[in-house]
C-alpha cells in the first residue's frame, strides 16, 4: 500500500502534457520504492510544483536511457531542510544525480575515469561553455568499488538494479553538486595550498565578457569566477616547491609570469581526462599541450616539460582541474595560435 501511494502522489500534479508518460513513471517509482528509496520517491512529487521539476521528470521518462545515482533513505533523510523544503534546490540536486546515456558494461579503474553529463544545467550553479549540463564522475579504486569522484563523503555505490531504460546506482550518500574553485581547492585539495597562493599573488588586465568591463584580477579570481569553460592543470604542492628556484626568476617579469600562468590554462573548453587522449590543445598562451598515456598513468606536456596527472577531473560550475606533479615552466606565447584556438 505504501508503494502504490507514494507513486500515486508523486504523479497527482503531473500536466496532462506528460500524461503519456505516466505509465512509465509509475513503474519507475515502484522500483525505486521497492529497492528501499522511497525518500528519493517522496522528492519526485515535490519536483512537479515546478516547471524545472517537471522537465527532469519529462526527460527521464523521455525513453532514452539513462543512470541514476540513486541514495538510500538514510542518505536522503540527510539532505538539509532547506534544500529538502525548496522546490528549485531540490531540483537540482535531483538533476544532479540523473546522468544521461547507456553505461551498462562501462568500467573505469581509477585513475581513468567514467563521467556523463547529468540533468542539471541551473546557470547559477552551472556556468560551463555553449550551457553545457554538469557532468558527474565515478571510477573503480583499488577496495573493489565503484566511487563518486569528487565527493567530501566518498560517495560508493552499493547496489546496482535497472527498470527498462534506466539503471540505478544505489549510493550510500547524497552527491554533492560541484562548488567554486575557492570553495574546492582549500576544502577538497589542500594539495593545492601552494598553488592557490601563488594564483592568489599574481594579477593581469581582465576582460569578463560578462559585465563588458576590464578591471585588474588575481588568476585566482580570474579562474574563481571569470571564465566560463576552461581547464587548468594545477600543479600540486610538492611541483610548487620543487620548481621554487625556477619560478623565483620569473616573479619581476609580468609578462612571463602571464604565460607561465597561460600555459596551464585551456580556455573556453572544458576538457574531461578521457577527451585528453583523442587530440592536442592549445594554451591560452597559444601554445601545444600534448597528452600521452602509458601503464604509469596519463600525461600533459608543455615545451620540454612532461607532467603526470595525478588526479584527473576536479570537477567546478564552469570549468575543470587536472592535478600535476610539475610545474609546465613553460613561458613561450603564440598569439595568433592562442586567438585562433
Amino acid at each position: 500500500m505504501k508503494f502504490s501511494l507514494a507513486s500515486s502522489i508523486a504523479l497527482a500534479s503531473i500536466p496532462a502534457a506528460f500524461a503519456q508518460d505516466a505509465n512509465f513513471l509509475t513503474g519507475l517509482l515502484d522500483a525505486l520504492t521497492s529497492s528501499g528509496h522511497t525518500q528519493l520517491v517522496g522528492a519526485a512529487a515535490k519536483l512537479n510544483s515546478s516547471s524545472a521539476g517537471q522537465s527532469v521528470l519529462s526527460q527521464l521518462s523521455s525513453g532514452t536511457p539513462f543512470l541514476v545515482f540513486a541514495p538510500t533513505d538514510q542518505a536522503f533523510g540527510s539532505l538539509p531542510s532547506n534544500v529538502s523544503s525548496n522546490v528549485d534546490a531540490l531540483t537540482d540536486v535531483i538533476a544532479y544525480h540523473i546522468v544521461s546515456g547507456n553505461f551498462t558494461g562501462v568500467t573505469s579503474n581509477y585513475p581513468n575515469v567514467s563521467l556523463g553529463h547529468t540533468l542539471l544545467s541551473d546557470p547559477n550553479m552551472v556556468q560551463l561553455e555553449g550551457g553545457q549540463h554538469q557532468v558527474v564522475a565515478w571510477a573503480t579504486r583499488a577496495d573493489g568499488k565503484v566511487h563518486v569522484l569528487n565527493q567530501l563523503n566518498d560517495s560508493t555505490v552499493t547496489n546496482t538494479t535497472t527498470y527498462q531504460n534506466i539503471t540505478i546506482n544505489t549510493v550510500d550518500h547524497v552527491l554533492n553538486i560541484p562548488e567554486s574553485f575557492a570553495d574546492t581547492v582549500p576544502v577538497i585539495n589542500a594539495s593545492l595550498a601552494n598553488i592557490q597562493t601563488a594564483l592568489q599573488g599574481a594579477s593581469v588586465p581582465f576582460f569578463n565578457s560578462s559585465t563588458n568591463q576590464t578591471t585588474t584580477e588575481s588568476f585566482f579570481d580570474i579562474l574563481n569566477t571569470g571564465l566560463h569553460g576552461f581547464t587548468f592543470f594545477a600543479p600540486n604542492n610538492s611541483a610548487v616547491l620543487s620548481a621554487a628556484p625556477s619560478l623565483a626568476t620569473l616573479l619581476s617579469n609580468q609578462t612571463a609570469v602571464l604565460a607561465l600562468f597561460q600555459n596551464h590554462l585551456i580556455n573556453g573548453s572544458t576538457v574531461y581526462s578521457p577527451q585528453l587522449d583523442s587530440q592536442n590543445q592549445t594554451s591560452a598562451a597559444g601554445e601545444p599541450i600534448g597528452f600521452s598515456r602509458n601503464a604509469t598513468g596519463q600525461y600533459v606536456t608543455s615545451g620540454n616539460v612532461t607532467a603526470l596527472i595525478v588526479q584527473p577531473d576536479v570537477l567546478l560550475p564552469n570549468g575543470v582541474i587536472h592535478i600535476i606533479d610539475r610545474v609546465l615552466v613553460n613561458t613561450d606565447t603564440d598569439s595568433a595560435a592562442a586567438s585562433s584556438a
